[in-house]
């Protein structure tokens, strides 16, 4: 890892010069911390042979939601096999970059099997889709179309376009603004903004900034003055959304969105891209960027949070795929969002080429797609000693519960031990030990001792049942948590 920090208010003049010595120099600037501070990474390639996978999610028993941008729905099951959703996408608009974009389940997809999708529309114009999946993840359907419509594309330039649920349970999309002059400051278009709509059925939030305007689209606005948002994300334990957006030759940003925000993008008649991105001589209350990259632009893409105590310092920094720069970064924010440090995943740079969207797993492990327009792939990342694994199953059985899984600790090939954690409090210890010969064929080095069944008994209800597994060699830090799943009893 390379890490540089920049501190107190001097951050935001500083970057430029700072990201220009890191990539240029490789050595470490003036006023930076040296030394390897954060974990390194472990990959893995979990898919290849794709086609600019733009963004995914996690569903059934570790099987994996996700859209290529030129027109499929795919999904990658545990066993390694890759299988084409059966979904109608006729009326995909996929030129330029535009697609089948953005992708979010629904906070309760495991019961009523419903996801999301930013997409092109042959009007043309960008949409959000909903849809609900089959039992078997072979085949989906539309039940809104669109959830929302209308949000504005014409060659395909500039369509943004991302979507994720916030703390509130509304469905957030951040848009591009199409490269058209007029649309990031006008309250009547939904390009270059940040929208918040009920997600089941599109019409804006009571409390959103301008609910009260007779326009219709001004009541879906939660910020504007955006010229073409890439990520999106809640940070952990707040009720905050931060973005990730694209610059024209400087400023590539990342924003915290604030209720009726404009964050300052006008590029006005003929659409003047020599404007700055965040205009404070134009609108001198617009909302400062938290981090931008200054000059040259890096092309950021997807970002989220990193959860989880075994990623030690990098645990609650903001991950950052870029695409021209073709790295990973982690930015480091204090609770109040002034940019502290900034790390490189020096195992990513340049190694798998453009890089898109990265999404943290429920096991606790990053996931980031490459978009190099072929052979691309999905990439499993760990910080080296992270134990992986997942609970794949929980039933219950003559009145007792039986949770089975598989664990592994990549720096060690024998058996660990795993804890079961009913509703949050621990219940008993199993060790990894029973025969998976899949996960030996995944794992060809570990050898196939690495499953495990765990028989207990809970009250009668409904439970939440966890498995966790404790790294041997960092136990301060704490058990990963390996997967979750319910069971009524």
């Amino acid at each position: 890892m390379t890490r540089a920090t920049v501190r107190g208010a001097a951050a935001m003049l500083a970057i430029a010069a700072l990201v220009s010595t890191l990539l240029t120099l490789q050595q470490t600037p003036a006023g930076a911390i040296g030394g390897n501070l954060s974990p390194a990474l472990h990959t893995r390639v979990m898919s290849d042979g794709l086609t600019l996978p733009w963004d995914l999610a996690f569903i059934d028993d570790g099987a994996i939601l996700f859209t290529e941008r030129p027109g499929r729905l795919k999904v990658r099951f545990r066993d390694g096999r890759v299988m084409r959703v059966d979904a109608d996408l006729r009326d995909l608009f996929a030129r330029g970059e535009s697609g089948l974009l953005g992708l979010e389940l629904h906070p309760d997809f495991a019961t009523n099997r419903r996801f999301y999708t930013c997409q092109g529309h042959t009007g043309p114009q960008i949409q959000v889709i909903g849809w609900t999946l089959s039992a078997d993840a072979t085949s989906a359907t539309r039940f809104a179309d669109p959830l929302v419509g209308g949000i504005p594309l014409v060659t395909g330039r500039h369509g943004g376009c991302r979507v994720r649920f916030g703390p509130d349970d509304n469905l957030w999309i951040a848009t591009g603004d199409a490269a058209k002059s007029s649309t990031p400051q006008s309250l009547a278009s939904l390009g270059g903004k940040v929208l918040r709509v009920d997600p089941d059925t599109g019409a804006g939030v009571a409390d959103n900034p301008f609910a009260n305007s007779a326009n219709r689209n001004a009541r879906l606005i939660y910020s504007y003055g955006h010229r073409n948002l890439q990520g999106l994300d809640l940070r952990p334990g707040t009720d905050e959304m931060w973005t990730v957006e694209h610059g024209p030759s400087r400023d590539d940003e990342i924003n915290r969105i604030v209720a009726g925000g404009n964050y300052g993008w006008d590029p006005g008649p003929g659409y003047n891209e020599g404007v700055p991105m965040t205009d404070l001589a134009a609108f001198p209350n617009a909302v400062e960027a938290q981090w931008s990259t200054g000059s040259p632009t890096l092309a950021m893409s997807g970002g989220t949070w990193i959860t989880g105590r075994h990623w030690g310092p990098l645990q609650d920094t903001f991950a950052v795929a870029s695409l021209k720069n073709r790295s990973l970064r982690f930015f480091d924010f204090t609770a109040e969002g002034e940019f502290l440090a900034m790390e490189i995943g020096d195992e990513l740079s340049g190694t798998f080429g453009r890089l898109r969207t990265p999404v943290m797993a429920p096991n606790g492990l990053l996931y980031v797609t490459t978009s190099n327009g072929s052979n691309d792939r999905i990439i499993e990342i760990a910080p080296t000693g992270a134990p992986r694994g997942s609970l794949d199953s929980v039933r219950a059985v003559d009145g007792r519960v039986r949770a089975a899984g598989w664990a592994i600790d990549p720096n060690r090939t024998g058996v660990i031990p795993v804890r079961v954690v009913i509703d949050g409090e621990f219940l008993t210890k199993k060790r990894s030990g029973r025969r998976r010969p899949d996960v030996g064929r995944a794992f060809p080095d570990y050898g196939a001792r690495h499953g495990f069944v765990a028989w207990f008994d809970v009250p009668k209800g409904t439970h939440e049942v966890c498995i966790e597994a404790v790294d041997v060699g960092k136990r301060r830090q704490g058990p990963v948590r390996l997967g979750c799943r319910t069971i009524t009893v």
